[in-house]
């Protein structure tokens, strides 16, 4: 068997491109075909060569060895872009969401303040509209409108779709502010939730809320904050990472709820413009740090991932790490904002044979 490379190059978020380059292989299969060139553009469109000549990405060039031949059959890529993404909005639909968003007292009607709950919808309808085609929305309410004060029921209020949006956007509109905060139980229940979705797409929650969780075992009332931890951290552990929203003046140990769900820290919101930001910076984070693979790995466990030549740590924090059943890349926390801020110009992925050495340190 003789030690075969791929290389995937992916570019940043303002123009990205790719390079799929096989350097010799083991097996067989029929040719992959050589001196094919695709098209360059901006966040979504893709460069594809196949012909193992010199590359220039990011101001790095050199050889990536001879043609693929017709057993190169080691992760060579034919195309690649960003996958669209399956979002699940978990929204804190509680009592205090009544209240001001930057007061802690009842916005009544009439009153000169915007009420939290009139806030988030107005962000989540600005976010659901100019996301089309690159991110398939779900929603979860807690605590649920039946089931008592902490209930939560199984499932969604709507489920993840291509198509989802009209029927978030009247839902959420015919909903009142009401019941407790029982994050950690609608964290969990919408963990459950995602796995069940069985499409490719990369998975994350966005979690809404505008205050400390309750209903611990102990009492409806009583603060659980380490159960929600617990709750974000056994998403991420799935798979799916969880980024927070807060919404008003008292939104403790939200950083701690980012920092478990692998987003680093949460966004800040007191009025519909920041909602709206806040879910704008999200979404984009989503879909520029997720990129589809047209394959899964050869070996899981023999990859490398790059940011223009830095090699990149797998690390679910702030690193990366595998998306849907390994069939994307997730750049996390800080690595995904050098992609976002443009300090990256290109990602690349490299595929190891199975049984191979793995992938060069520094290859380029």
């Amino acid at each position: 068997m003789k030690k075969m490379l791929s290389r995937v190059v992916i570019g940043g978020a303002a123009a990205l491109s790719l390079i799929g380059a096989s350097v010799s292989g083991c097996g067989s299969t029929p040719p992959i075909g050589a001196g094919g060139n695709g098209q360059s553009g901006n966040a979504g469109s893709v460069t594809v060569k196949l012909d193992g000549s010199p590359g220039s990405q990011g101001g790095n060039s050199g050889t990536t060895g001879p043609a693929p031949t017709g057993d190169a059959n080691c992760g060579s890529q034919s195309n690649t872009s960003h996958g669209i993404a399956d979002v699940l909005l978990v929204l804190d639909r509680s009592g205090s969401m009544s209240y001001g968003t930057t007061s802690d007292s009842n916005c009544k009607t009439g009153s000169n303040c915007t009420q939290r709950w009139s806030a988030l919808t107005t962000g989540v309808t600005a976010t659901l509209n100019s996301t089309a085609g690159a991110i398939n929305w779900g929603l979860k309410l807690f605590a649920s409108e039946t089931g008592g004060s902490c209930g939560v029921t199984d499932g969604v209020e709507v489920p993840i779709g291509a198509n989802s949006v009209p029927t978030i956007e009247s839902t959420i509109a015919g909903v009142s502010p009401g019941n407790n905060t029982p994050t950690a139980q609608a964290v969990r229940k919408a963990t459950a939730y995602l796995k069940t979705v069985s499409d490719q797409n990369t998975k994350y929650i966005l979690l809404s809320t505008d205050g400390e969780p309750n209903c611990a075992a102990s009492g409806n009332t009583t603060t659980n904050v380490p159960d929600t931890i617990a709750a974000i951290k056994e998403a991420k552990d799935a798979g799916v990472l969880v980024y927070v929203i807060g919404i008003g003046p008292s939104v403790g140990n939200l950083d701690n709820f980012a920092a478990a769900g692998g987003t680093s820290k949460y966004f800040p919101a007191s009025s519909p413009d920041e909602l709206t930001a806040a879910f704008a910076s999200i979404s984009k984070a989503v879909v520029s740090c997720t990129f589809a693979l047209a394959k899964t790995p050869p070996d899981p466990n023999n990859v490398a991932v790059y940011l223009d030549t830095n090699l990149v740590s797998k690390d679910s924090a702030n690193g990366w790490s595998f998306g849907a059943n390994s069939t994307s890349i997730i750049l996390n926390g800080s690595t995904c904002e050098q992609v976002t801020s443009g300090a990256a110009k290109t990602v690349r992925v490299l595929f190891g044979c199975a049984g191979e050495p793995p992938p060069p340190t520094l290859l380029f």
